[in-house]
């Protein structure tokens, strides 16, 4: 016999750890959105970014063409999100926005060329990481920002950045990923890193992401092959444990006869660290940089130059355009207010309305008679009459002793030639209903 009804579903019984609020507050996180029409590589390349910045960005989030900055800026509060990245196309090229929550900055990259990390991981031999490497956040390395020498001038078109465009660009970007606290760093919690390398030449940001990969170092191969846990070893054809050890656990592969870098641990043994690129590329250039979250003054502009009675000018409209956005909000808050006023009145005046006309056409228990209601109430309210489909009204009105009113023989009762029609009952079978009537009367009598 079939199994019945719906499948059951297994529910968490194991108590889950609270998040700390101070660090709930202080861990960046950040939104992933694509705005406009893109093509189906950018839409993978926001799916491959939000898997670098896992598990402190919203995966599965669903974006639809109504959904405005605003919107995402309104909620963010209350997920405790602090950046938002929107990635938009154009037929020139792609660009991608990083906005610091609720206040600004936002800077403006052009990303000149990426690479799926699809495509990273098909160019490799063996490709490494798991579903627990993104359990923890990327430990972050800014390479190349520091330092007094400035890009040569023309370099990735336009005006190349500063000194001060440059620390802008770091500070952003330091402030994207969770802060190490070394007191508390533990090595296994360093799985992933995120690489932002500035490089002077082309006045540009390389992204690159790698997965962690640790082993001791110092064992024989035999011994560092039993210690793998994810990889049983084969040992068919020996005899013996001893002879898969000494043997050097069979013929060494080409990631073995690698060698990584040896790093200082706290506890004894050696271990060394290799890098394994997971994906994506990205080459970015720095376009704008502007106040506010996409609405402000601008700071930097690669392709427009300004003069500084300009760039006056155009931080004063600016600022009146930031007035009249909050002049608006303030004018909409005051009339929705207004509008929730005057429904709460007229809700209020309905539900007494109610109450009074209830009070005035009182309608009698079903136990209770018409009698019994009140009767002064009843005096001054004229009693209307039910309508029945099948009475008719009467010509004339009908006599205590069976007869007709002198009304109902004349006017419409007359037919043809003037003479009165005989009152329904009056024909033959009237006549001897009468005669029966008489009998009886006479037998009564006595």
């Amino acid at each position: 016999m079939p199994r019945q009804g719906r499948r059951r579903k297994k529910t968490r019984t194991e108590k889950e750890e609270g998040i700390a609020e101070k660090e709930l507050k202080l861990t960046p996180r950040c939104f992933v959105v694509k705005r406009g029409q893109i093509g189906d590589r950018i839409k993978d390349l926001v799916k491959d970014f939000r898997q670098v910045m896992m598990p402190n960005c919203a995966k599965n989030l669903r974006e639809r063409k109504l959904n405005r900055i605003e919107d995402f800026t309104a909620v963010a509060s209350h997920f405790h999100v602090s950046h938002v990245v929107i990635f938009s196309a154009t037929k020139a090229a792609t660009y991608m926005k990083l906005a610091r929550l609720p206040q600004g900055p936002t800077l403006t990259f052009k990303v000149d060329s990426f690479t799926l990390a699809r495509e990273v991981r098909a160019a490799q031999k063996r490709p490494r990481g798991s579903t627990r490497d993104y359990t923890n956040a990327p430990l972050q390395v800014l390479n190349g920002f520091g330092g007094p020498t400035d890009a040569p001038e023309g370099a990735g078109g336009g005006k190349a950045m500063k000194g001060p465009e440059r620390q802008l660009v770091a500070e952003m970007l330091r402030g994207f990923f969770p802060a190490i606290d070394v007191p508390s760093f533990h090595q296994a919690d360093c799985r992933r890193a995120a690489l932002f390398h500035y490089e002077r030449e082309s006045d540009s940001v390389i992204f690159r992401h790698f997965v962690v990969g640790r082993r001791q170092v110092g064992l024989e191969r035999g011994i560092a092959r039993l210690m793998k846990i994810n990889r049983l070893p084969s040992m068919g054809r020996k005899s013996d444990i001893s002879d898969y050890v000494l043997g050097g656990g069979g013929g060494a592969s080409e990631s073995e006869i690698e060698e990584g870098a040896e790093i200082p641990t706290t506890g004894a043994g050696k271990v060394a660290v290799r890098l394994s690129e997971a994906g994506p590329r990205m080459k970015l250039v720095l376009v704008k940089a502007e106040e506010g979250v996409c609405t402000g003054g601008v700071i930097y502009h690669r392709y427009m130059m300004k003069t500084p009675s300009q760039q006056a000018v155009l931080q004063e409209r600016a600022r009146q355009r930031q007035k009249l956005r909050e002049r608006n909000q303030r004018l909409e808050q005051k009339a929705k207010a207004s509008q929730d006023k005057q429904k709460k009145r007229r809700r209020e005046q309905n539900r007494n309305n109610d109450d009074g006309s209830d009070e005035e056409a009182r309608v009698p228990n079903p136990g209770e008679s018409d009698s019994d209601a009140d009767p002064v109430a009843d005096k001054g309210r004229k009693q209307s009459k039910r309508f029945h489909p099948f009475a008719f009204k009467a010509k004339g009105k009908k006599r205590e002793d069976g007869g007709l009113d002198a009304k109902a023989g004349s006017g419409k009762a007359k037919g043809k030639g003037g003479q009165a029609k005989a009152p329904r009952g009056f024909g033959q079978q009237g006549k001897a209903r009468n005669k029966i009537l008489d009998k009886f009367k006479s037998s009564a009598k006595r």
